[in-house]
């Protein structure tokens, strides 16, 4: 039964929908610069790559826990609601650390090398919303190190970053659109407790309008790496899906209708299907 309860305040916690939100970005930037398929590899990846993403939730929970005790859309989290002691959320984030320095370590020397720039980036990320509205971007970046990381991994070289680089520049871009979006639930809060975030600095108009742009410039970095990958009919199917998904988030967000994650949580995926059609049809 404690087993059973810990088991779904770590779920909880991490929420592991947002790591298969993010997952398959990192499988893409793998599969656009792999040689050859080595399945020990793979799965040390997928260690590697569950286990930052739950070190980068939980990290935002521990140093945002104050935050979300204010703000009565996340006061009921585990950490403010004190549904999770801190000591199994530090023992959560000791035990995930290790699986994936251990991971990284197992890939090669050069990844391992590389690997505490994430966790870098994971701490820094929730200090931005303290002093500058550029916060998403810098979320975006964060998530983008996802496929940059996948590329990295998949032949412990640098040599094929010019590859995945429009696919590192969309996660940049839409992560960064989609949170500014999302930043519109926390408006009031926002402004109240003096939260830095580009509707709060800027107001809501501003905000729809740079998120607006961020999933417009996006969309040209995906047209650009298919083109270059040779444009088939799946990618730019995929493309138009896509678009149209950026434009119901502007339209939808317009009507005072945050459902983002019902419009967010697949597109990851989609990024997998166009890369992986862009690798056969090459």
């Amino acid at each position: 039964m404690l087993l059973k309860r810990y088991s779904f305040l770590a779920f909880e916690l991490v929420t592991f929908s947002h790591t298969l939100f993010v997952l398959p970005l990192i499988l893409s930037g793998y599969l656009i610069s792999f040689r050859e398929f080595i399945l020990l590899d793979f799965l040390l990846i997928l260690i590697a790559a569950i286990s930052a993403r739950t070190i980068g939730m939980l990290l935002n929970r521990i140093i945002d826990s104050k935050i979300d005790s204010e703000n009565p859309r996340t006061s009921s989290r585990p950490i403010p609601s004190k549904r999770a002691t801190m000591k199994f959320v530090y023992s959560f984030l000791i035990g995930s650390l290790f699986f994936y320095f251990i991971s990284c370590f197992f890939i090669c020397e050069f990844i391992f090398m590389l690997s505490p720039i994430p966790i870098i980036f994971f701490t820094v990320y929730p200090y931005t919303k303290r002093f500058t509205p550029f916060c998403h971007f810098f979320l975006g970046a964060s998530l983008a190190l996802g496929p940059l990381a996948g590329s990295i991994a998949s032949t412990c070289n640098i040599e094929g970053l010019y590859i995945v680089a429009p696919i590192v520049a969309f996660t940049l871009l839409w992560i960064a659109g989609f949170d500014i979006l999302y930043a519109l639930q926390d408006f009031k809060h926002d402004l109240k407790y003096k939260i830095f975030s580009i509707p709060a600095i800027y107001g809501i108009k501003t905000a729809v309008k740079v998120s607006s742009v961020c999933f417009i410039l996006s969309i040209i970095c995906l047209i650009y790496h298919s083109i270059v990958f040779n444009y088939n009919f799946l990618s730019f199917l995929i493309i138009v899906i896509i678009s149209i998904n950026f434009f119901l988030q502007i339209t939808n967000t317009l009507k005072n209708n945050y459902s983002f994650f019902k419009y967010n949580s697949y597109i990851g995926f989609m990024i997998l299907i166009l890369v992986i059609s862009d690798i056969l049809f090459v």
